[in-house]
């Protein structure tokens, strides 16, 4: 009965969250102050079994997410295994490791890519009521991150709305290029000889509107529902993909330089060509490419990119074509300055 009121506490605070990896932070901690146990994690593992992201709070507080595409398995093998179990039976999994400890895997959750796993290392086994109880917990977990997750979808395609774009962008512009690689495994980081960096490609459905005014809004849906998917099938998981709005897509994704950017973003645009869309035909886009630096400002970078869509589109269509190339071949003009958020006019 005692530990009703902090429970509520933890409860009041977990409902008042709407971003996922403070829900997350907040979920370990939860678990952790009601039961006290050694540790405990949170593991997301791809539709292979490779665990991409590990987060734990223990006695020392919350260690620092770890993002990888593909990682090794947890230092301590019986996680692996324990999760494995959990994985195949769909169930809470319970077993004992060699120092005595009690390890259970609860699975809490399938993303579109990712599945979640909580695992806790405790001095004592779970009980029948600490097993319902962070049950409980999990099932609030699973509610929220579905209402966040439909917050930040469009509607239409399911891609991250334009609202998940201002987020994220900023995200991603406070990113040190030789400090943080949150799509980047080890492996990859230690052979490549060039910083990697990040690249917005901002897309528009070439002559749309002659889709929507000839065969109408039903056919040109299609087309967005098509392309979305495409999208989905030709960038990688890590990339971010958003419906930016209308017609317009933007893609961010890492690469080392312009040349491994333009090959991914060409990538696309052939397979988009290439694809029949049913009563429509032939559809392309067209591509304005730029690359994202810490310390840029939002409206300054989509100004960038805006101004290469607008040379694509002007130039043929159906094409990538990137500012900084642009600009060093003295095809456009440079774009305006931005000093916090604000167009510096004079």
């Amino acid at each position: 009965m005692n530990a009703n009121p902090h429970l509520l506490d933890r409860l009041a605070t977990l409902t008042s969250i709407r971003d996922l990896e403070l829900l997350e932070f907040s979920l370990l901690k939860t678990v952790y102050e009601l039961f006290r146990p050694e540790q405990v994690m949170m593991l997301k593992y791809d539709s292979d079994g490779d665990v991409r992201f590990t987060m734990r709070y223990g006695h020392d507080g919350c260690h620092e997410s770890n993002r990888t595409v593909r990682s090794k398995e947890p230092e301590q093998p019986e996680v692996f295994s324990a999760l494995r179990m959990a994985r195949r039976i769909s169930a809470p999994y319970h077993s004992r490791l060699v120092n005595g400890n009690s390890l259970s895997a609860y699975p809490a959750l399938d993303f579109q890519v990712l599945s979640v796993c909580l695992v806790i290392e405790a001095r004592r086994p779970a009980t029948p009521n600490d097993v319902r109880l962070i049950q409980g917990l999990l099932q609030i977990y699973r509610n929220f991150c579905e209402l966040i997750e439909d917050a930040q979808r469009d509607q239409l395609t399911g891609l991250l709305n334009r609202k998940t774009f201002d987020e994220s962008i900023q995200r991603v512009i406070g990113m040190s290029a030789t400090a943080a690689y949150p799509f980047v495994d080890d492996e990859r980081r230690q052979q490549a000889d060039t910083d990697i960096s990040y690249w917005l490609g901002l897309i528009d459905i070439d002559n749309f509107k002659l889709v929507n005014d000839n065969l109408g809004h039903i056919y040109g849906d299609e087309v967005l529902l098509l392309l979305s998917q495409i999208m989905r099938d030709i960038f990688r998981e890590s990339d971010l993909l958003f419906r930016f709005g209308g017609e317009e897509f933007v893609v961010i994704t890492e690469n080392v330089d312009m040349e491994g950017a333009r090959t991914a973003f060409e990538r696309f645009r052939q397979a988009v060509a290439a694809f029949e869309f049913p009563q429509v035909g032939r559809v392309t886009v067209s591509f304005g490419a730029v690359e994202v630096h810490p310390g840029d400002v939002v409206h300054a970078l989509l100004d960038r990119a805006d101004k290469a869509l607008y040379f694509a589109k002007h130039h043929g269509k159906n094409r990538v074509c990137f500012y900084d190339e642009l600009l060093a071949q003295g095809q456009i003009q440079p774009a305006r300055s931005f000093v916090n958020n604000e167009a510096e006019l004079f």
